[in-house]
């Protein structure tokens, strides 16, 4: 579906009023955001998913939302202790492994919380040793949870200190286009700072507007340039780009009309088929969006939801209406300072 429909993201992030009321039942883990990633490049890359996911478990048990994109993480580096040949047929490695687990600020390289576990494993080569060694990690361990308990409370003090310099530069990186790393941002921001999540959530909607904005002018840019040698079809498939609450919206319309009155018959027939359509597609898309968002339901986990199935069809009308590259996925990403064994 090519038309970018956003009302039921608007609801949902007018929400905050409805979701403090049931803040006693919200989880932490829908509050603080952590990013699971592997930064040490002496750990195997085979063992690299293995590890995210027990990180992610991690964060999880300990009461955190594993994202993307966060500034801050949980990261791994590891000290092999022991590798042995075992005395059996066929020979088996055997390492025994120290993984240092950390929590915190991966922009500034700033240590929040540590803790070590040391696991062992056998395999017939030294990588499968290694992966079956993470796999005896107990991510019930109650380690982990005071590791990352005291990594919550230094990264809540971060938001509730500098919310006005996470603020400014999600707005300088709206202004330089770079609108999915913006809104990213700004959706990192917990729910349990409350008076930064609600300026975030604004400042949210507000780049999503732009880029809405944005899509809006080069969608009908495309379309006037298309029209102005009379091919009808590509103006329409421009048209189609234009989103409902686009700045240019009554340009867009404006220009459909002078089309249509342009047309010969069978021309006309055939522009008009494709408004029907388009119409159609309109009230499909705005039916679920008139459901009550803003009640209890509307989790953190929904937000997060449509703000990545939003990011995505604005990331794909931009490429389909821009002369110039889409913002990629690596773009929107923060720059981690931090390499291998980052806090030693």
């Amino acid at each position: 579906m090519k038309r970018l429909f956003i009302t039921g993201l608007c609801a949902l992030l007018l929400a905050p009023a409805a979701l403090r009321a049931q803040d006693d039942r919200l989880s932490d883990k829908e509050r603080v955001a952590l990013t699971p990633i592997v930064l040490d490049d002496a750990i195997p890359a085979g063992a690299y998913k293995q590890l995210e996911n027990k990180m992610t478990q991690i964060a999880a048990k300990s009461g955190c939302s594993a994202i993307n994109n966060s500034r801050f993480i949980i990261t791994c580096s590891a000290d092999v202790l022991t590798k042995d040949i075992t005395p059996t047929a066929p020979p088996q490695h055997a390492y025994t492994v120290a993984l240092n687990f950390y929590v915190g600020d991966g922009v500034e390289g700033r240590l929040f919380s540590s803790y070590t576990v040391e696991c062992k494993g056998v395999g017939a080569t030294p990588d499968k040793a290694y992966i079956n060694a993470l796999k005896n990690v107990r991510v019930n361990d109650p380690g982990f949870k005071a590791m990352v308990d005291k990594g919550k409370k230094e990264i809540i003090a971060y938001y509730n200190t500098y919310c006005d310099i996470v603020i400014s530069d999600a707005q300088t990186m709206v202004k330089k286009h770079a609108f999915s790393g913006a809104i990213d941002l700004l959706e990192s921001v917990p729910m349990v700072c409350e008076a930064c999540y609600r300026r975030a959530q604004d400042e949210s909607l507000a780049a999503y507007q732009a880029w809405r904005d944005e899509v809006c002018l080069m969608a009908l840019n495309k379309a006037q340039a298309a029209w102005a040698t009379r091919d009808a079809k590509a103006a329409a498939e421009a048209l189609e780009f234009i989103p409902t609450d686009g700045a240019c919206v009554n340009d867009a319309n404006a220009l459909k009309h002078e089309i249509a009155a342009k047309l010969d018959a069978k021309e006309r027939e055939e522009w008009e088929f494709k408004m029907r359509q388009y119409e159609d597609e309109l009230a499909a898309q705005q039916q679920p969006a008139q459901q009550p968002a803003t009640n209890a339901t509307a989790t953190a986990s929904q937000r997060q939801q449509t703000q990545q199935k939003q990011q995505k069809q604005l990331q794909a009308a931009t490429a389909a209406v821009s002369d110039k590259p889409a913002e990629s996925a690596e773009a929107a990403k923060p720059k981690y300072q931090v390499k291998g064994k980052w806090f030693k």
